[in-house]
């Protein structure tokens, strides 16, 4: 992105942020296989889920949000393009001309 020089210094603060939360994946899901339990048990012996999966998916999900705004999909670069798709053919399509 720097190279089309598509980054901006406004932009170095939001690209930080998607840069903490990769690395914040990256650490939960190396712990996660370090661990390789999806689940826990509280003190009372139930089941729980990881809080490493939740901290993973919260790191996806702010990636996720973040990267939309930097076009990082091929939705968010369609909105950034200003092109809109066209909808997707009908089987009724011809039908009444």
């Amino acid at each position: 992105m720097h190279r089309l020089n598509l980054l901006t210094v406004l932009d170095v603060g939001p690209f930080s942020a998607y840069c903490s939360a990769y690395a914040h994946l990256r650490q939960a899901e190396e712990a996660l296989q370090r661990s390789g339990e999806l689940t826990i048990k509280t003190a009372e012996s139930h089941p729980r889920v990881n809080p490493l999966v939740r901290m993973a998916s919260q790191a996806m999900d702010d990636m996720r949000r973040i990267g939309a705004e930097f076009g990082l999909s091929p939705n968010a670069r369609l909105r950034l393009s200003g092109i809109t798709p066209l909808p997707s053919p009908s089987k009724f399509d011809g039908l009444i001309k």
